[in-house]
């Protein structure tokens, strides 16, 4: 599979191929905070109504019980394991992001490899190895892409992420390239989510979904299950079906990374992360200037055109729409509300006077350039106070993202499993590497309070 070979068959190279040692530092370290963070989302979101949902589902269905649901004391199939886990870890939309596929990268992934690894009995470094395989895998597919896709509406947490939890699947189970190939085909057909589902249950369930169904690629493929191997570039195929603006070049481009997962950002606000730029900057100004909420008259928002269509629900109903509304989010910002802890955001809330005041005061406008970052305008008075900000510049300084992560991890997971736990798990997701035996990890992530 050389140079000159499909974009299917040079990714799934690359996948089957990637060892450990291949990964750099900071790769390694990013993967393992992925995990952690991973983790804590998922213990969040054990308990809310989708997860139970989709545990009473699985158990009613029944099956070997091989891996584990995180927080729940239960196993269940892989397949089951992967698609609670993932839809689990999506609930509260605090999972991390990554803008080269656009989407979420670690919620599709991670429970597929953290399924396969438990029942087969994997290594730390072979669960990180096949974690940075799929992250790679779905970034180098978002930017053969391009934007087209997410813009014609697919979710490419549901999409991308079905390819790179099969990748992940393919490297925990050992696959050949062929084969990896193969399973790439059978999950890009499958592969679903519609961004016209954000701010109901079916959101984090496209995560699930694709766990399970990378997941159940790679273990078809392992058994000879046959697929096109040029799934992304072919005739009728994902690119030429689920977009207009697929380039060999820009993934040519994407080839020269080594890595993509530094460039992951971690979410700290428990809100669609395409508002975090409108509550970062807003809650600048209002503690540099000393503003107060009823000092403001209006509050212009300058943000790219395509978060029109992802987070600016205008009038959010439920705590889940509160999430993508970038004019609800603002509001709390001005009026110094929680927007980092996850019961922050109910459906009550959107119905606060102060804030249903404060939102109306929030007019949102789009740019059509390139740029990512956002721009607020606040108004008191005669005075115009503006602050510019793009969140998303991938942090380089690791040491204080663990501490940041660390501090994000122990807030969602003390109060579900106790602190020592907490701090246990912590350690060994810090150490994965030196893991020959996951035995104790899993029991861990599977035990509850």
């Amino acid at each position: 599979m050389a140079a000159d070979k499909g974009i299917t068959t040079r990714i799934a190279l690359r996948a089957a191929t990637l060892q450990f040692s291949d990964l750099a530092n900071a790769a390694r370290t990013v993967a393992k905070q992925c995990l952690l963070d991973c983790i804590g989302v998922a213990v969040a979101g054990r308990n809310e109504p989708l997860t139970r949902m989709l545990r009473e589902d699985a158990l009613d269905a029944g099956g070997h019980p091989q891996s584990s649901v995180i927080g729940a004391g239960i196993k269940v199939t892989e397949e089951q394991a992967a698609l609670i886990n993932g839809a689990a870890s999506h609930a509260h939309d605090y999972d991390d992001v990554h803008f080269a596929m656009n989407g979420h990268p670690t919620v599709p992934i991670a429970p597929a490899a953290l399924a396969l690894a438990e029942s087969r009995s994997k290594s730390g470094k072979d669960l990180l190895t096949a974690f940075a395989a799929g992250v790679d895998t779905a970034c180098l597919i978002g930017r053969y892409l391009g934007q087209s896709h997410y813009e014609a509406g697919w979710h490419a947490t549901g999409t991308l992420g079905a390819f790179g939890a099969a990748a992940a699947s393919a490297r925990i189970l050992d696959l050949n390239p062929e084969a990896t190939a193969r399973a790439l085909g059978i999950a890009g057909t499958q592969a679903a989510g519609l961004k016209c589902q954000f701010g109901t249950m079916v959101k984090p369930l496209h995560a699930g979904h694709a766990a399970a169904t990378g997941l159940t690629a790679a273990r078809l493929a392992k058994r000879g299950f046959t697929s096109r191997t040029d799934i992304l570039e072919t005739a009728q195929g994902f690119a030429a079906t689920q977009g207009t603006s697929a380039s060999v070049e820009r993934f040519e481009r994407a080839l020269l990374s080594d890595s993509h997962l530094p460039d992951v950002c971690f979410k700290y606000h428990a809100a669609c992360y395409l508002t975090h730029s409108a509550i970062t900057a807003t809650r600048r100004l209002v503690s540099e200037f000393g503003i107060a909420p009823g000092d403001v008259t209006a509050v212009t928002l300058h943000v790219p055109r395509g978060h029109f269509s992802v987070c600016n629900i205008p009038v959010p109903a439920t705590g889940l729409e509160a999430k993508f509304s970038l004019r609800f989010t603002t509001a709390m910002a001005l009026a110094g509300r929680d927007t980092a802890a996850i019961d922050a955001y109910t459906d009550s809330l959107t119905r606060e006077h102060d804030l249903v005041a404060l939102r109306d005061r929030v007019t949102v406008e789009a740019r059509d350039d390139e740029r990512r970052d956002t721009r607020v305008d606040i108004h008191v008075g005669s005075s115009v106070r503006s602050q510019e900000i793009d969140v998303g510049i991938p942090a380089t300084n690791l040491d204080a993202q663990w501490e940041s992560l660390s501090r994000k991890f122990h807030a969602l997971v003390d109060p579900a499993m106790g602190h020592a736990a907490a701090t246990r798990i912590e350690a060994l997701c810090r150490h994965l590497e030196g893991e020959s035996d996951l035995t104790e990890f899993f029991t861990l992530l599977r035990a509850t309070a």
